[in-house]
């Protein structure tokens, strides 16, 4: 069996296996095995089919990491929206207490000890399921 369908067939299989996993590492690989198909169908030798599966194996898994480092931070949006918006309080006592916020109460505490129940309260911050409040 050539070479190049040996490559291609490890390309298929890999992004099959992509497909079920969703990480994207797989999608790389198969890249990387399929490129070196392309070398192989070209006519380069065993080491230039390796060497070019490793270093697209290696810039795609870089590029990669770099990708999901700077989009994987779903939480810290979720809860921005969160920051600035007014609550209702419920009860409140010492700094801390319960609020109505989108339908729900929620356990919030003071920003500081300054903090006025009596007014609006805004939120500042979000710990956990608590809710940092201010004036």
């Amino acid at each position: 069996m050539q070479a190049y369908i040996v490559w291609w067939v490890l390309a298929a299989v890999l992004v099959g296996v992509e497909l079920t996993s969703g990480t994207f590492y797989l999608l790389v690989y198969g890249l990387a095995a399929a490129a070196a198909g392309v070398a192989a169908w070209l006519g380069a030798s065993m080491v230039a089919q390796l060497a070019t599966a490793g270093v697209i194996a290696v810039l795609g898994t870089v590029a990669l990491r770099h990708w999901k480092r700077n989009t994987e931070h779903p939480e810290s949006s979720v809860q921005d929206m969160d920051i600035g918006q007014t609550v209702l309080v419920e009860s409140w006592q010492d700094g801390h207490g319960q609020v109505k916020y989108r339908g729900a109460l929620w356990d919030a505490e003071a920003e500081n000890i300054e903090v006025d129940s009596a007014r609006p309260m805004v939120i500042r911050a979000v710990r956990g399921n608590t809710l940092v409040l201010g004036n």
